[in-house]
């Protein structure tokens, strides 16, 4: 069986593999003919080569949480959620007549936000801009983690250093990283943790990495939704949570695994194979 990554969770999804005692790849067609894949770690390909495919995670929400303009119009349909407008653009073709400035040029083909340029009028947009998107200004951003419908740890965004980190942009480029969050100290958490779930749910992710935030101006008592993670980033601490609860996931309180939650590639239903 098989853990089949994408190359932005690599690192991630070899670790995990490992642990697991998985087969690890990240290309689909390079994998043994008639495999089974356990694991998709933010990898949304499709091949011959597998015989059982896995719902966690599952292809269609893998690609939900790739593409975060598609992202953006499914979440924009909920009235308790904010996900910021993105709107597609090409230099030879005329702008959106209701755009707000400052607006974020972004990339499709990004790594952890190395894309994002703010710009204030129509003069700072790129020539070679994919896709305008709102700006809002933020106070506090989380990454909460989802396994199973339960939110298993917080981390808050905090600059790497108060004269150097970017004003607005929160990415680790511009001099942010996440630390762990005392939960007891989180303001809403409890509004938090529902949001973070309910966007796993409307996905159908069985895990992933809510990049969320809360903006005191524009909020209108809803969180932001920025993006959703198919393959987060995991530190030693959390490697080893993952880990476990994987393993829980599929072998329960025994050691013999029960095949938990495949996808039918022959009807397009779920089986679970026990």
């Amino acid at each position: 069986m098989y853990l089949l990554a994408s190359k932005a969770g690599i690192n991630t999804g070899r670790a995990l593999a490992r642990k697991l005692g998985l087969k690890f790849h990240t290309n689909a067609n390079k994998i043994k003919p008639n495999s089974d894949i356990l694991i998709r770690y933010g990898n949304a390909q499709v091949t011959s080569m597998i015989n059982k495919d896995t719902e966690v995670n599952s292809r269609d929400s893998i690609i939900k949480m790739s593409a975060k303009h598609r992202l953006s119009n499914m979440l924009a349909g909920d009235s308790d959620l904010l996900s910021p407008i993105y709107y597609s653009y090409r230099y030879d073709t005329r702008l959106p007549t209701n755009l707000t400035f400052p607006v974020l040029a972004r990339k499709r083909i990004h790594r952890a936000g190395n894309d994002i340029k703010i710009c204030y009028s129509y003069d700072d947009i790129p020539m070679d801009v994919e896709f305008l998107v709102d700006f809002y200004q933020t106070s506090r951003e989380y990454r909460v983690h989802v396994f199973d419908g339960k939110a298993i740890k917080i981390f808050r965004k905090y600059p790497t250093n108060e004269r150097t980190a970017h004003p607005h942009i929160r990415t680790s480029v511009f001099g942010w990283h996440y630390v762990k969050s005392d939960e007891k100290k989180i303001l809403c958490k409890k509004s938090l943790v529902n949001t973070a779930i309910k966007v796993a749910n409307l996905i159908g992710a069985v895990f992933c990495g809510v990049d969320i935030a809360w903006s005191d101006k524009e909020n209108m008592g809803r969180w932001i939704v920025w993006e959703v993670n198919s393959a987060p980033s995991l530190n030693s601490a959390s490697l080893e949570l993952y880990t476990n609860l994987f393993k829980k996931l599929f072998y329960g309180n025994e050691e013999v695994f029960r095949g938990f939650r495949w996808t039918d590639n022959n009807n397009g239903g779920n089986l679970s194979a026990n």
